[in-house]
């Protein structure tokens, strides 16, 4: 009996040991023993613990009940099928109430972007492995987009546990950062020459009662603004990356200076002065050893857009008006709450400072300018791995002596070569080439973005020469007679920051101004009960204390054993003690 027609339904075909499925002209398991492949295979299985198990096109649920008695308590079966008919097929021949109240799981789809999905939706999310067992025949069907499942689902796993070792090094710092970063704006919002002073903010800040909180002092220093997303720059944008190539394109951008709004990573800033001074820098770093990148650089004033995890000492030194916006570090619910109460413009998580450069560019600049860039090589040659005057390179050289050559290599694990533009060869190590890899799938496509730099990772986007760079920014002069406004609609008093001055009705700051003192002083309150109940100074419920422990994982996500949330432990209580300790000094 053959099955020629595609459309024609799948038919359930009698054998010797059991039943077998004809569709498509293929059969979906063995004619002499259906069950026999599936249940050897599962016998065979080792399944660690934390492991997600993938059942591709499972049909006939042959395998999944003695899957489902091997499987170790903190492992998750997720069934999955792609082909509409034989969901429909499955669903209708096959029993999974057996399966209702157990780590289990039935979905179908055909796209690999609600699969993923649904894995991180998973209550024993994260898992530590992922095994796909092709259940049936149904997945030669579609075996593209099962093996992209399969590897994407590896992908997932994988790029959880890097996040998570990150947060666990860094997210203190992150938390510590944003709330210091916080209180910097509250204070700086209160002084804003658009929000009207209102008691107790007009008196002087000697006159404030010692119970007022230090965000209620009007900042005298830098000014300090969130963005929204709103704003607008009307300009082309130029963004400079700290890479070698920049060296190359200093003749370029000092003769069309006037045509892009310039913006600067971080390290790039000190290459460029002084002879051509950035629009603005753009600061993600929360460390401390980034404050060497501003040595020097404070005289200039130069406005930043900065991470608001970034670090504090930075932005005093930078010298600038700041700018804030924000990148989801992690999928926490304290993140949630912030950006419910600011609704800031938020960015996607890119590692690199060069790319979230170009993400702020982006969002920035008007929808029909180009956003050029240079000096984001993720390579370099023998020599200099950064553009000259850049940060990293004055280190190098300030640590020149009889021994150690200026030209060094700062050799580390998994430097390789490969072929890069122009077809040179070039030095590049795994994280810089998983960032270039990174570039290409965000931002290759997206013909605004377009690569000006002559070294470094061959990237996949849109490239253009000196030449061609010129008159695609005098195309754009020539189209848009309102190139050089640059801002959103406002009236501007501040020549130095006309680009970015977002805050421009009384009311809007006031809001803004409101909701970040609400929140903050929310924020002490909850610390404050929960540390004097830990003391055993007020008690409060078991229930309170669990709610207010969920709504504020800052307090514990970069502990090593609060992957899947926070613990009752003891010792997980005290160590979070001491972080909500120390988190009520930063708060005054």
């Amino acid at each position: 009996m053959i099955n020629t027609n595609k459309d024609e339904k799948p038919l359930l075909i009698q054998t010797d040991r059991g039943f077998s499925v004809l569709y498509r002209n293929k059969y979906l398991y063995s004619k002499y023993n259906p069950q026999a492949a599936i249940t050897a295979q599962i016998a065979s299985l080792q399944i660690p613990d934390c492991t997600l198990i993938l059942c591709l096109s499972p049909v006939l649920s042959y395998g999944l009940k003695e899957l489902t008695e091997k499987l170790p308590a903190s492992s998750y079966i997720l069934a999955l099928e792609c082909d509409q008919m034989l969901m429909r097929f499955s669903l209708d021949h096959c029993d999974f109430s057996p399966f209702a109240q157990q780590r289990f799981s039935y979905i179908r789809t055909d796209s690999v972007a609600e699969v993923l999905k649904k894995i991180e939706s998973l209550p024993l999310f994260p898992f530590k492995k992922c095994l796909a067992l092709s259940c049936s025949g149904g997945v030669q069907l579609n075996q593209t987009f099962y093996d992209e499942v399969g590897l994407y689902a590896d992908e997932v796993i994988s790029r959880f546990w890097k996040n998570r070792i990150t947060l666990m090094h860094l997210g203190r710092n992150y938390a510590h950062n944003t709330f210091r970063n916080l209180l910097s704006l509250a204070r700086s919002l209160a002084s804003s020459p658009a929000r009207p002073m209102m008691e107790p903010l007009a008196k002087s800040p000697e006159s404030f009662p010692a119970e007022s909180p230090t965000w209620c002092v009007p900042s005298t220093k830098s000014s300090f603004r969130l963005l929204t997303g709103d704003e607008r720059i009307r300009k082309p944008l130029l963004v400079a990356g700290a890479g070698p190539s920049l060296d190359t394109a200093r003749d370029f951008i000092i003769k069309n200076r006037n045509a892009f709004f310039l913006l600067a990573v971080d390290a790039a800033a000190a290459a460029l002065l002084p002879d051509i001074r950035p629009d603005a820098i753009v600061l993600v770093e929360s460390q401390y050893w980034i404050d060497s990148a501003f040595i020097g650089l404070r005289k200039y004033g130069i406005p930043v857009f900065a991470d608001l995890t970034a670090s504090p000492r930075a932005l005093q030194a930078c010298g600038g008006n700041v700018h804030f916006f924000c990148t989801e570090y992690a999928r926490l619910k304290y993140l949630e709450r912030l950006y419910q109460t600011l609704q800031p413009l938020i960015l996607p998580p890119m590692g690199s400072v060069g790319l979230t450069a170009l993400q702020l560019a982006l969002a920035l600049a008007a929808p029909h300018l180009p956003v050029l860039h240079t000096g984001l090589d993720f390579a370099w040659q023998n020599g200099l791995t950064h553009a000259a005057g850049s940060s990293p390179i004055k280190k190098l050289f300030a640590e020149i002596n009889r021994t150690e050559s200026p030209y060094k290599l700062s050799l580390s694990t998994g430097m390789q070569r490969i072929s890069g533009k122009r077809g040179l060869s070039y030095w590049t190590t795994p994280v810089l080439s998983g960032y270039a890899e990174l570039y290409r799938h965000t931002f290759s496509v997206n013909e605004r973005v377009i690569d000006i730099g002559t070294e470094g990772c061959f990237l996949n986007g849109r490239q253009a020469d000196m030449t061609e760079a010129e008159r695609i920014l005098t195309d754009v002069c020539a189209s848009d007679t309102d190139s050089t406004a640059i801002g959103t609609g406002c009236s501007q008093t501040n020549a130095a920051d006309t680009f970015f001055d977002s805050v421009c009705e009384s009311d809007t700051a006031n809001k803004r101004y409101e909701a970040l003192c609400g929140y903050l002083a929310g924020e002490a309150e909850a610390l404050t009960m929960l540390n004097d109940h830990l003391q055993g100074k007020r008690s409060i419920s078991e229930h309170m204390m669990e709610q207010l422990f969920a709504a504020r994982d800052y307090l514990y996500s970069h502990f090593p054993d609060a992957a899947r949330g926070y613990s009752l432990e003891l010792g997980f209580l005290k160590r979070a003690g001491i972080e909500l300790r120390y988190l009520l000094k930063i708060l005054g």
